[in-house]
């Protein structure tokens, strides 16, 4: 036995582990590594279980080619060929449009995934699609349109209140402008020194246990709630007025449109009392000096996201909690070279209205990426532009887009889909091709990517290939495939802002090196086995530049889609007496490690939660087999009491269940309440993005079909 030092990349929260190796190079256990500075010994069963994954029997450990209803063995080379040739084939009759790549959540698993996907789909023309756009679009609709603090929001580690609506960062282990390493050390720590916690969620979530004020509201209603606290605050002009003044643009249009949102109205529509909602504005605007927002999937995935999003950050942007000129930077950069952060605005960019449209829907692009929602419709709709080949890496589209029926059969029409998987997902049942990429600990990677969307602090870390691929195996790492084939089709691929040699591949290392510009040079971070808190020259927040913008809080579009939610009826949908959020489970990360032994035996599948007065309303009780029914579709469950949730509100954990025409026990595997939400109604205009929680739903006994 032998044991060595890495950090889990299941999720972002990158914690230190400890691994112990046997003789035979196998990883038989992992646990926290309590010398990482940053994790101090936390890990969560997730990355506790993470050897089960690697030494899982149903790893893929050479490519597959499908073959009438059969994935068989090929060669590397030969795989790679196959599809260069067929995308050759493809962009010759219809261009590299009708070429797509998708990034999943998966693909945060390597450092070197994100840039050279990317460069992989620039260099062929191909279409970019990422899971950014099917569960938090709405964070780059705001961008766009609001504008952007370029010194970055106040640290959570300042902070004297934070916000999180519809975020639980205790369970996903991820929440935008939060330290997520060890996530309940770092909520007891922001406590004792004084910070106020507001929770809005409609269940109890872990986070909302700790909160200082929980306003639990009905599903949907987080615009209301937002408009409310807004209007309270500039009722009562407990904003930032000096900061309004230089930076914000459209502050009486916003002050008028969210006017009508009362106290009591928005306590009658969201299921909360005024006093609370008045509390919320008192503590966040009145009582505080810095802090923010943060929102989740809880807000982007529920309806009206865009609007939603809007307010929350018009909270921010209206009391002025940003860094400010002289302000140190908490985090000028370690691997990553330290940028000017300059106290001004960046204006709004409106990209999506300059950029090319969908030729469904007229769909918007964002950040240059296309719309994830109109996948299928982009593959099965006839015409010039039709997308006909699919690159996936780290997603399971096919279970986490809704109607898995309508986005199977799109799969299936694909001249060519390509999963870049280590297992065998939905998804990769149905790919023409399967290329294994090598799993965590078996290759080499730094922090980069953490450093580069979330870390306040000054750390990073390094680990290397911890043991070799299987024996026997044929794996090939991500940017690998990528490079060759690009090399195949004759293009040039750029990474990290530098073109690639086309001749020879760069090794995973080349790129991890290629990575870092920053202050510490890599050979330094690898003398720190569990990671290591830098001390960086100091930064401070300079003063703004001559071209500095405004944010532009009431926009005509954000000013019309907050005038629908004011005029939208609430309450429950006629036929439909509950409404379904979505929520995560502390044991799975969307839908993978379902399988693995100890995972499956603590859930094997995805219940159906509800309050317990609910639960004998309905006159069943734990355990009962009902149906959960929407306009859409129909899934089966087993009820289980929670006494978490608000009354009439259920909800059940996304990304388990098989592809619609695999016969599956429920019991062992779950159901995808993707089938309960439809890809093209209830959507938002501009990105498509679907209802795909506070979903009306009724609740039938399983003896009642």
């Amino acid at each position: 036995m032998r044991e060595a030092t890495s950090y889990c990349r299941i999720c972002l929260g990158y914690c230190g582990v400890r691994v112990t190796v046997d003789d035979t190079e196998r990883v038989v256990k992992v646990r926290g590594d309590f010398d990482n500075p940053l994790t101090q010994g936390y890990a969560c069963i997730k990355g506790l279980e993470s050897h089960a994954f690697q030494n899982h029997p149903g790893r893929v450990l050479h490519p597959l080619k499908k073959v009438g209803d059969k994935h068989v063995r090929i060669g590397l080379a030969e795989a790679l060929d196959e599809i260069a040739a067929q995308m050759k084939a493809i962009i010759a009759e219809d261009g590299p449009q009708a070429l797509s790549v998708y990034r999943g959540t998966g693909a945060q698993a390597a450092s070197t995934m994100g840039p050279m996907i990317l460069g992989f789909a620039k260099a062929v023309g191909a279409q970019f699609f990422s899971s950014m756009t099917i569960d938090q679009s709405a964070k780059w609709v705001v961008a766009d349109r609001l504008g952007i603090w370029a010194a970055g929001k106040d640290p959570f580690e300042t902070a004297d209140v934070w916000l999180f609506a519809g975020a639980n960062p205790l369970v996903s282990v991820w929440s935008w402008s939060t330290p997520v390493q060890n996530p309940v050390k770092r909520i007891k720590e922001a406590k004792a020194r004084g910070t106020k916690i507001i929770v809005i969620d409609p269940r109890v979530s872990d986070m909302a246990k700790f909160a200082d004020l929980h306003l639990q509201i009905t599903p949907g209603e987080d615009a209301a709630v937002a408009a409310g606290l807004l209007n309270i605050i500039l009722r009562e002009g407990w904003e930032d007025k000096a900061f309004c003044k230089d930076h914000v643009h459209g502050l009486e249009a916003l002050r008028a449109a969210v006017a009508p949102f009362t106290p009591d109205m928005v306590a009658q529509r969201a299921g909360i009392t005024a006093q609370e909602l008045m509390t919320a504005a008192d503590l966040f605007a009145r009582q505080a000096k810095r802090g923010n927002v943060v929102t989740g999937t809880g807000t982007s995935m529920a309806p009206n996201p865009n609007i939603t999003e809007h307010l929350y950050e018009c909270l921010g942007v209206v009391c002025g909690r940003y860094l400010r000129e002289g302000d140190a930077v908490p985090n000028p950069g370690v691997l990553r070279a330290r940028r000017p952060r300059r106290a001004e605005v960046l204006g709004p960019a409106r990209g999506f209205e300059k950029r090319p449209k969908s030729r469904v829907r007229g769909t918007v692009q964002l950040m240059g990426e296309a719309s994830t929602p109109t996948l299928p419709e982009e593959i099965l709709t006839p015409g010039p532009g039709r997308i006909r080949s699919l690159l996936v890496s780290g997603g399971n589209l096919a279970v986490a887009l809704p109607d898995p029926t309508t986005t199977t059969k799109a799969f299936k029409a694909l001249d060519l889909l390509v999963a870049l998987e280590p297992m065998m997902t939905e998804t990769a049942r149905l790919a023409h091709y399967v290329l294994p990429p090598p799993v965590m600990f078996e290759r080499p990677d730094n922090t980069w990517t953490l450093e580069w969307v979330n870390l306040s602090t000054p750390y990073a870390q390094y680990t290397p290939a911890i043991v070799p691929p299987p024996k026997d195996s044929e794996l090939c790492f991500e940017s690998f495939a990528l490079w060759s084939l690009c090399k195949r089709l004759g293009k040039q691929i750029r990474f990290a802002g530098k073109s690639l040699d086309m001749t020879t591949p760069p090794s995973e290392e080349d790129l991890l090196a290629m990575l870092v510009d920053g202050a510490v040079p890599l050979d330094e971070i690898k003398a720190s086995p569990s990671g290591r808190i830098y001390a960086p020259e100091p930064q401070t927040v300079e003063g703004p530049g001559p071209s500095a913008g405004r944010f532009d809080v009431m926009p005509d579009d954000a000013a019309a889609e907050l005038k629908a939610v004011l005029n939208a009826k609430s309450g429950t949908v006629s036929g439909y007496d509950f409404r379904l959020i979505s929520r995560r489970m502390r044991e799975v990360s969307n839908s993978t490690l379902q399988d693995l032994p100890e995972i499956k035996t603590r859930v094997p599948f995805n219940p159906l939660c509800a309050h317990p007065d609910d639960v004998a309303r309905l006159g069943l009780s734990d355990g009962a087999r009902v149906q959960v029914v929407s306009a859409h579709g129909r899934i089966p469950a087993v009820i289980e009491s929670d006494n978490t949730l608000k009354r009439g509100v259920v909800s059940m954990t996304h990304g388990f269940g098989r592809l619609p025409d695999v016969k599956a026990d429920y019991d062992q595997v779950g159901v995808s309440v993707s089938h309960l939400i439809s890809l093209t109604e209830d959507c938002e205009p501009l990105q498509a993005m679907p209802r795909m929680s506070a979903i009306p739903v009724r609740i039938e006994p399983e003896a009642a079909r």
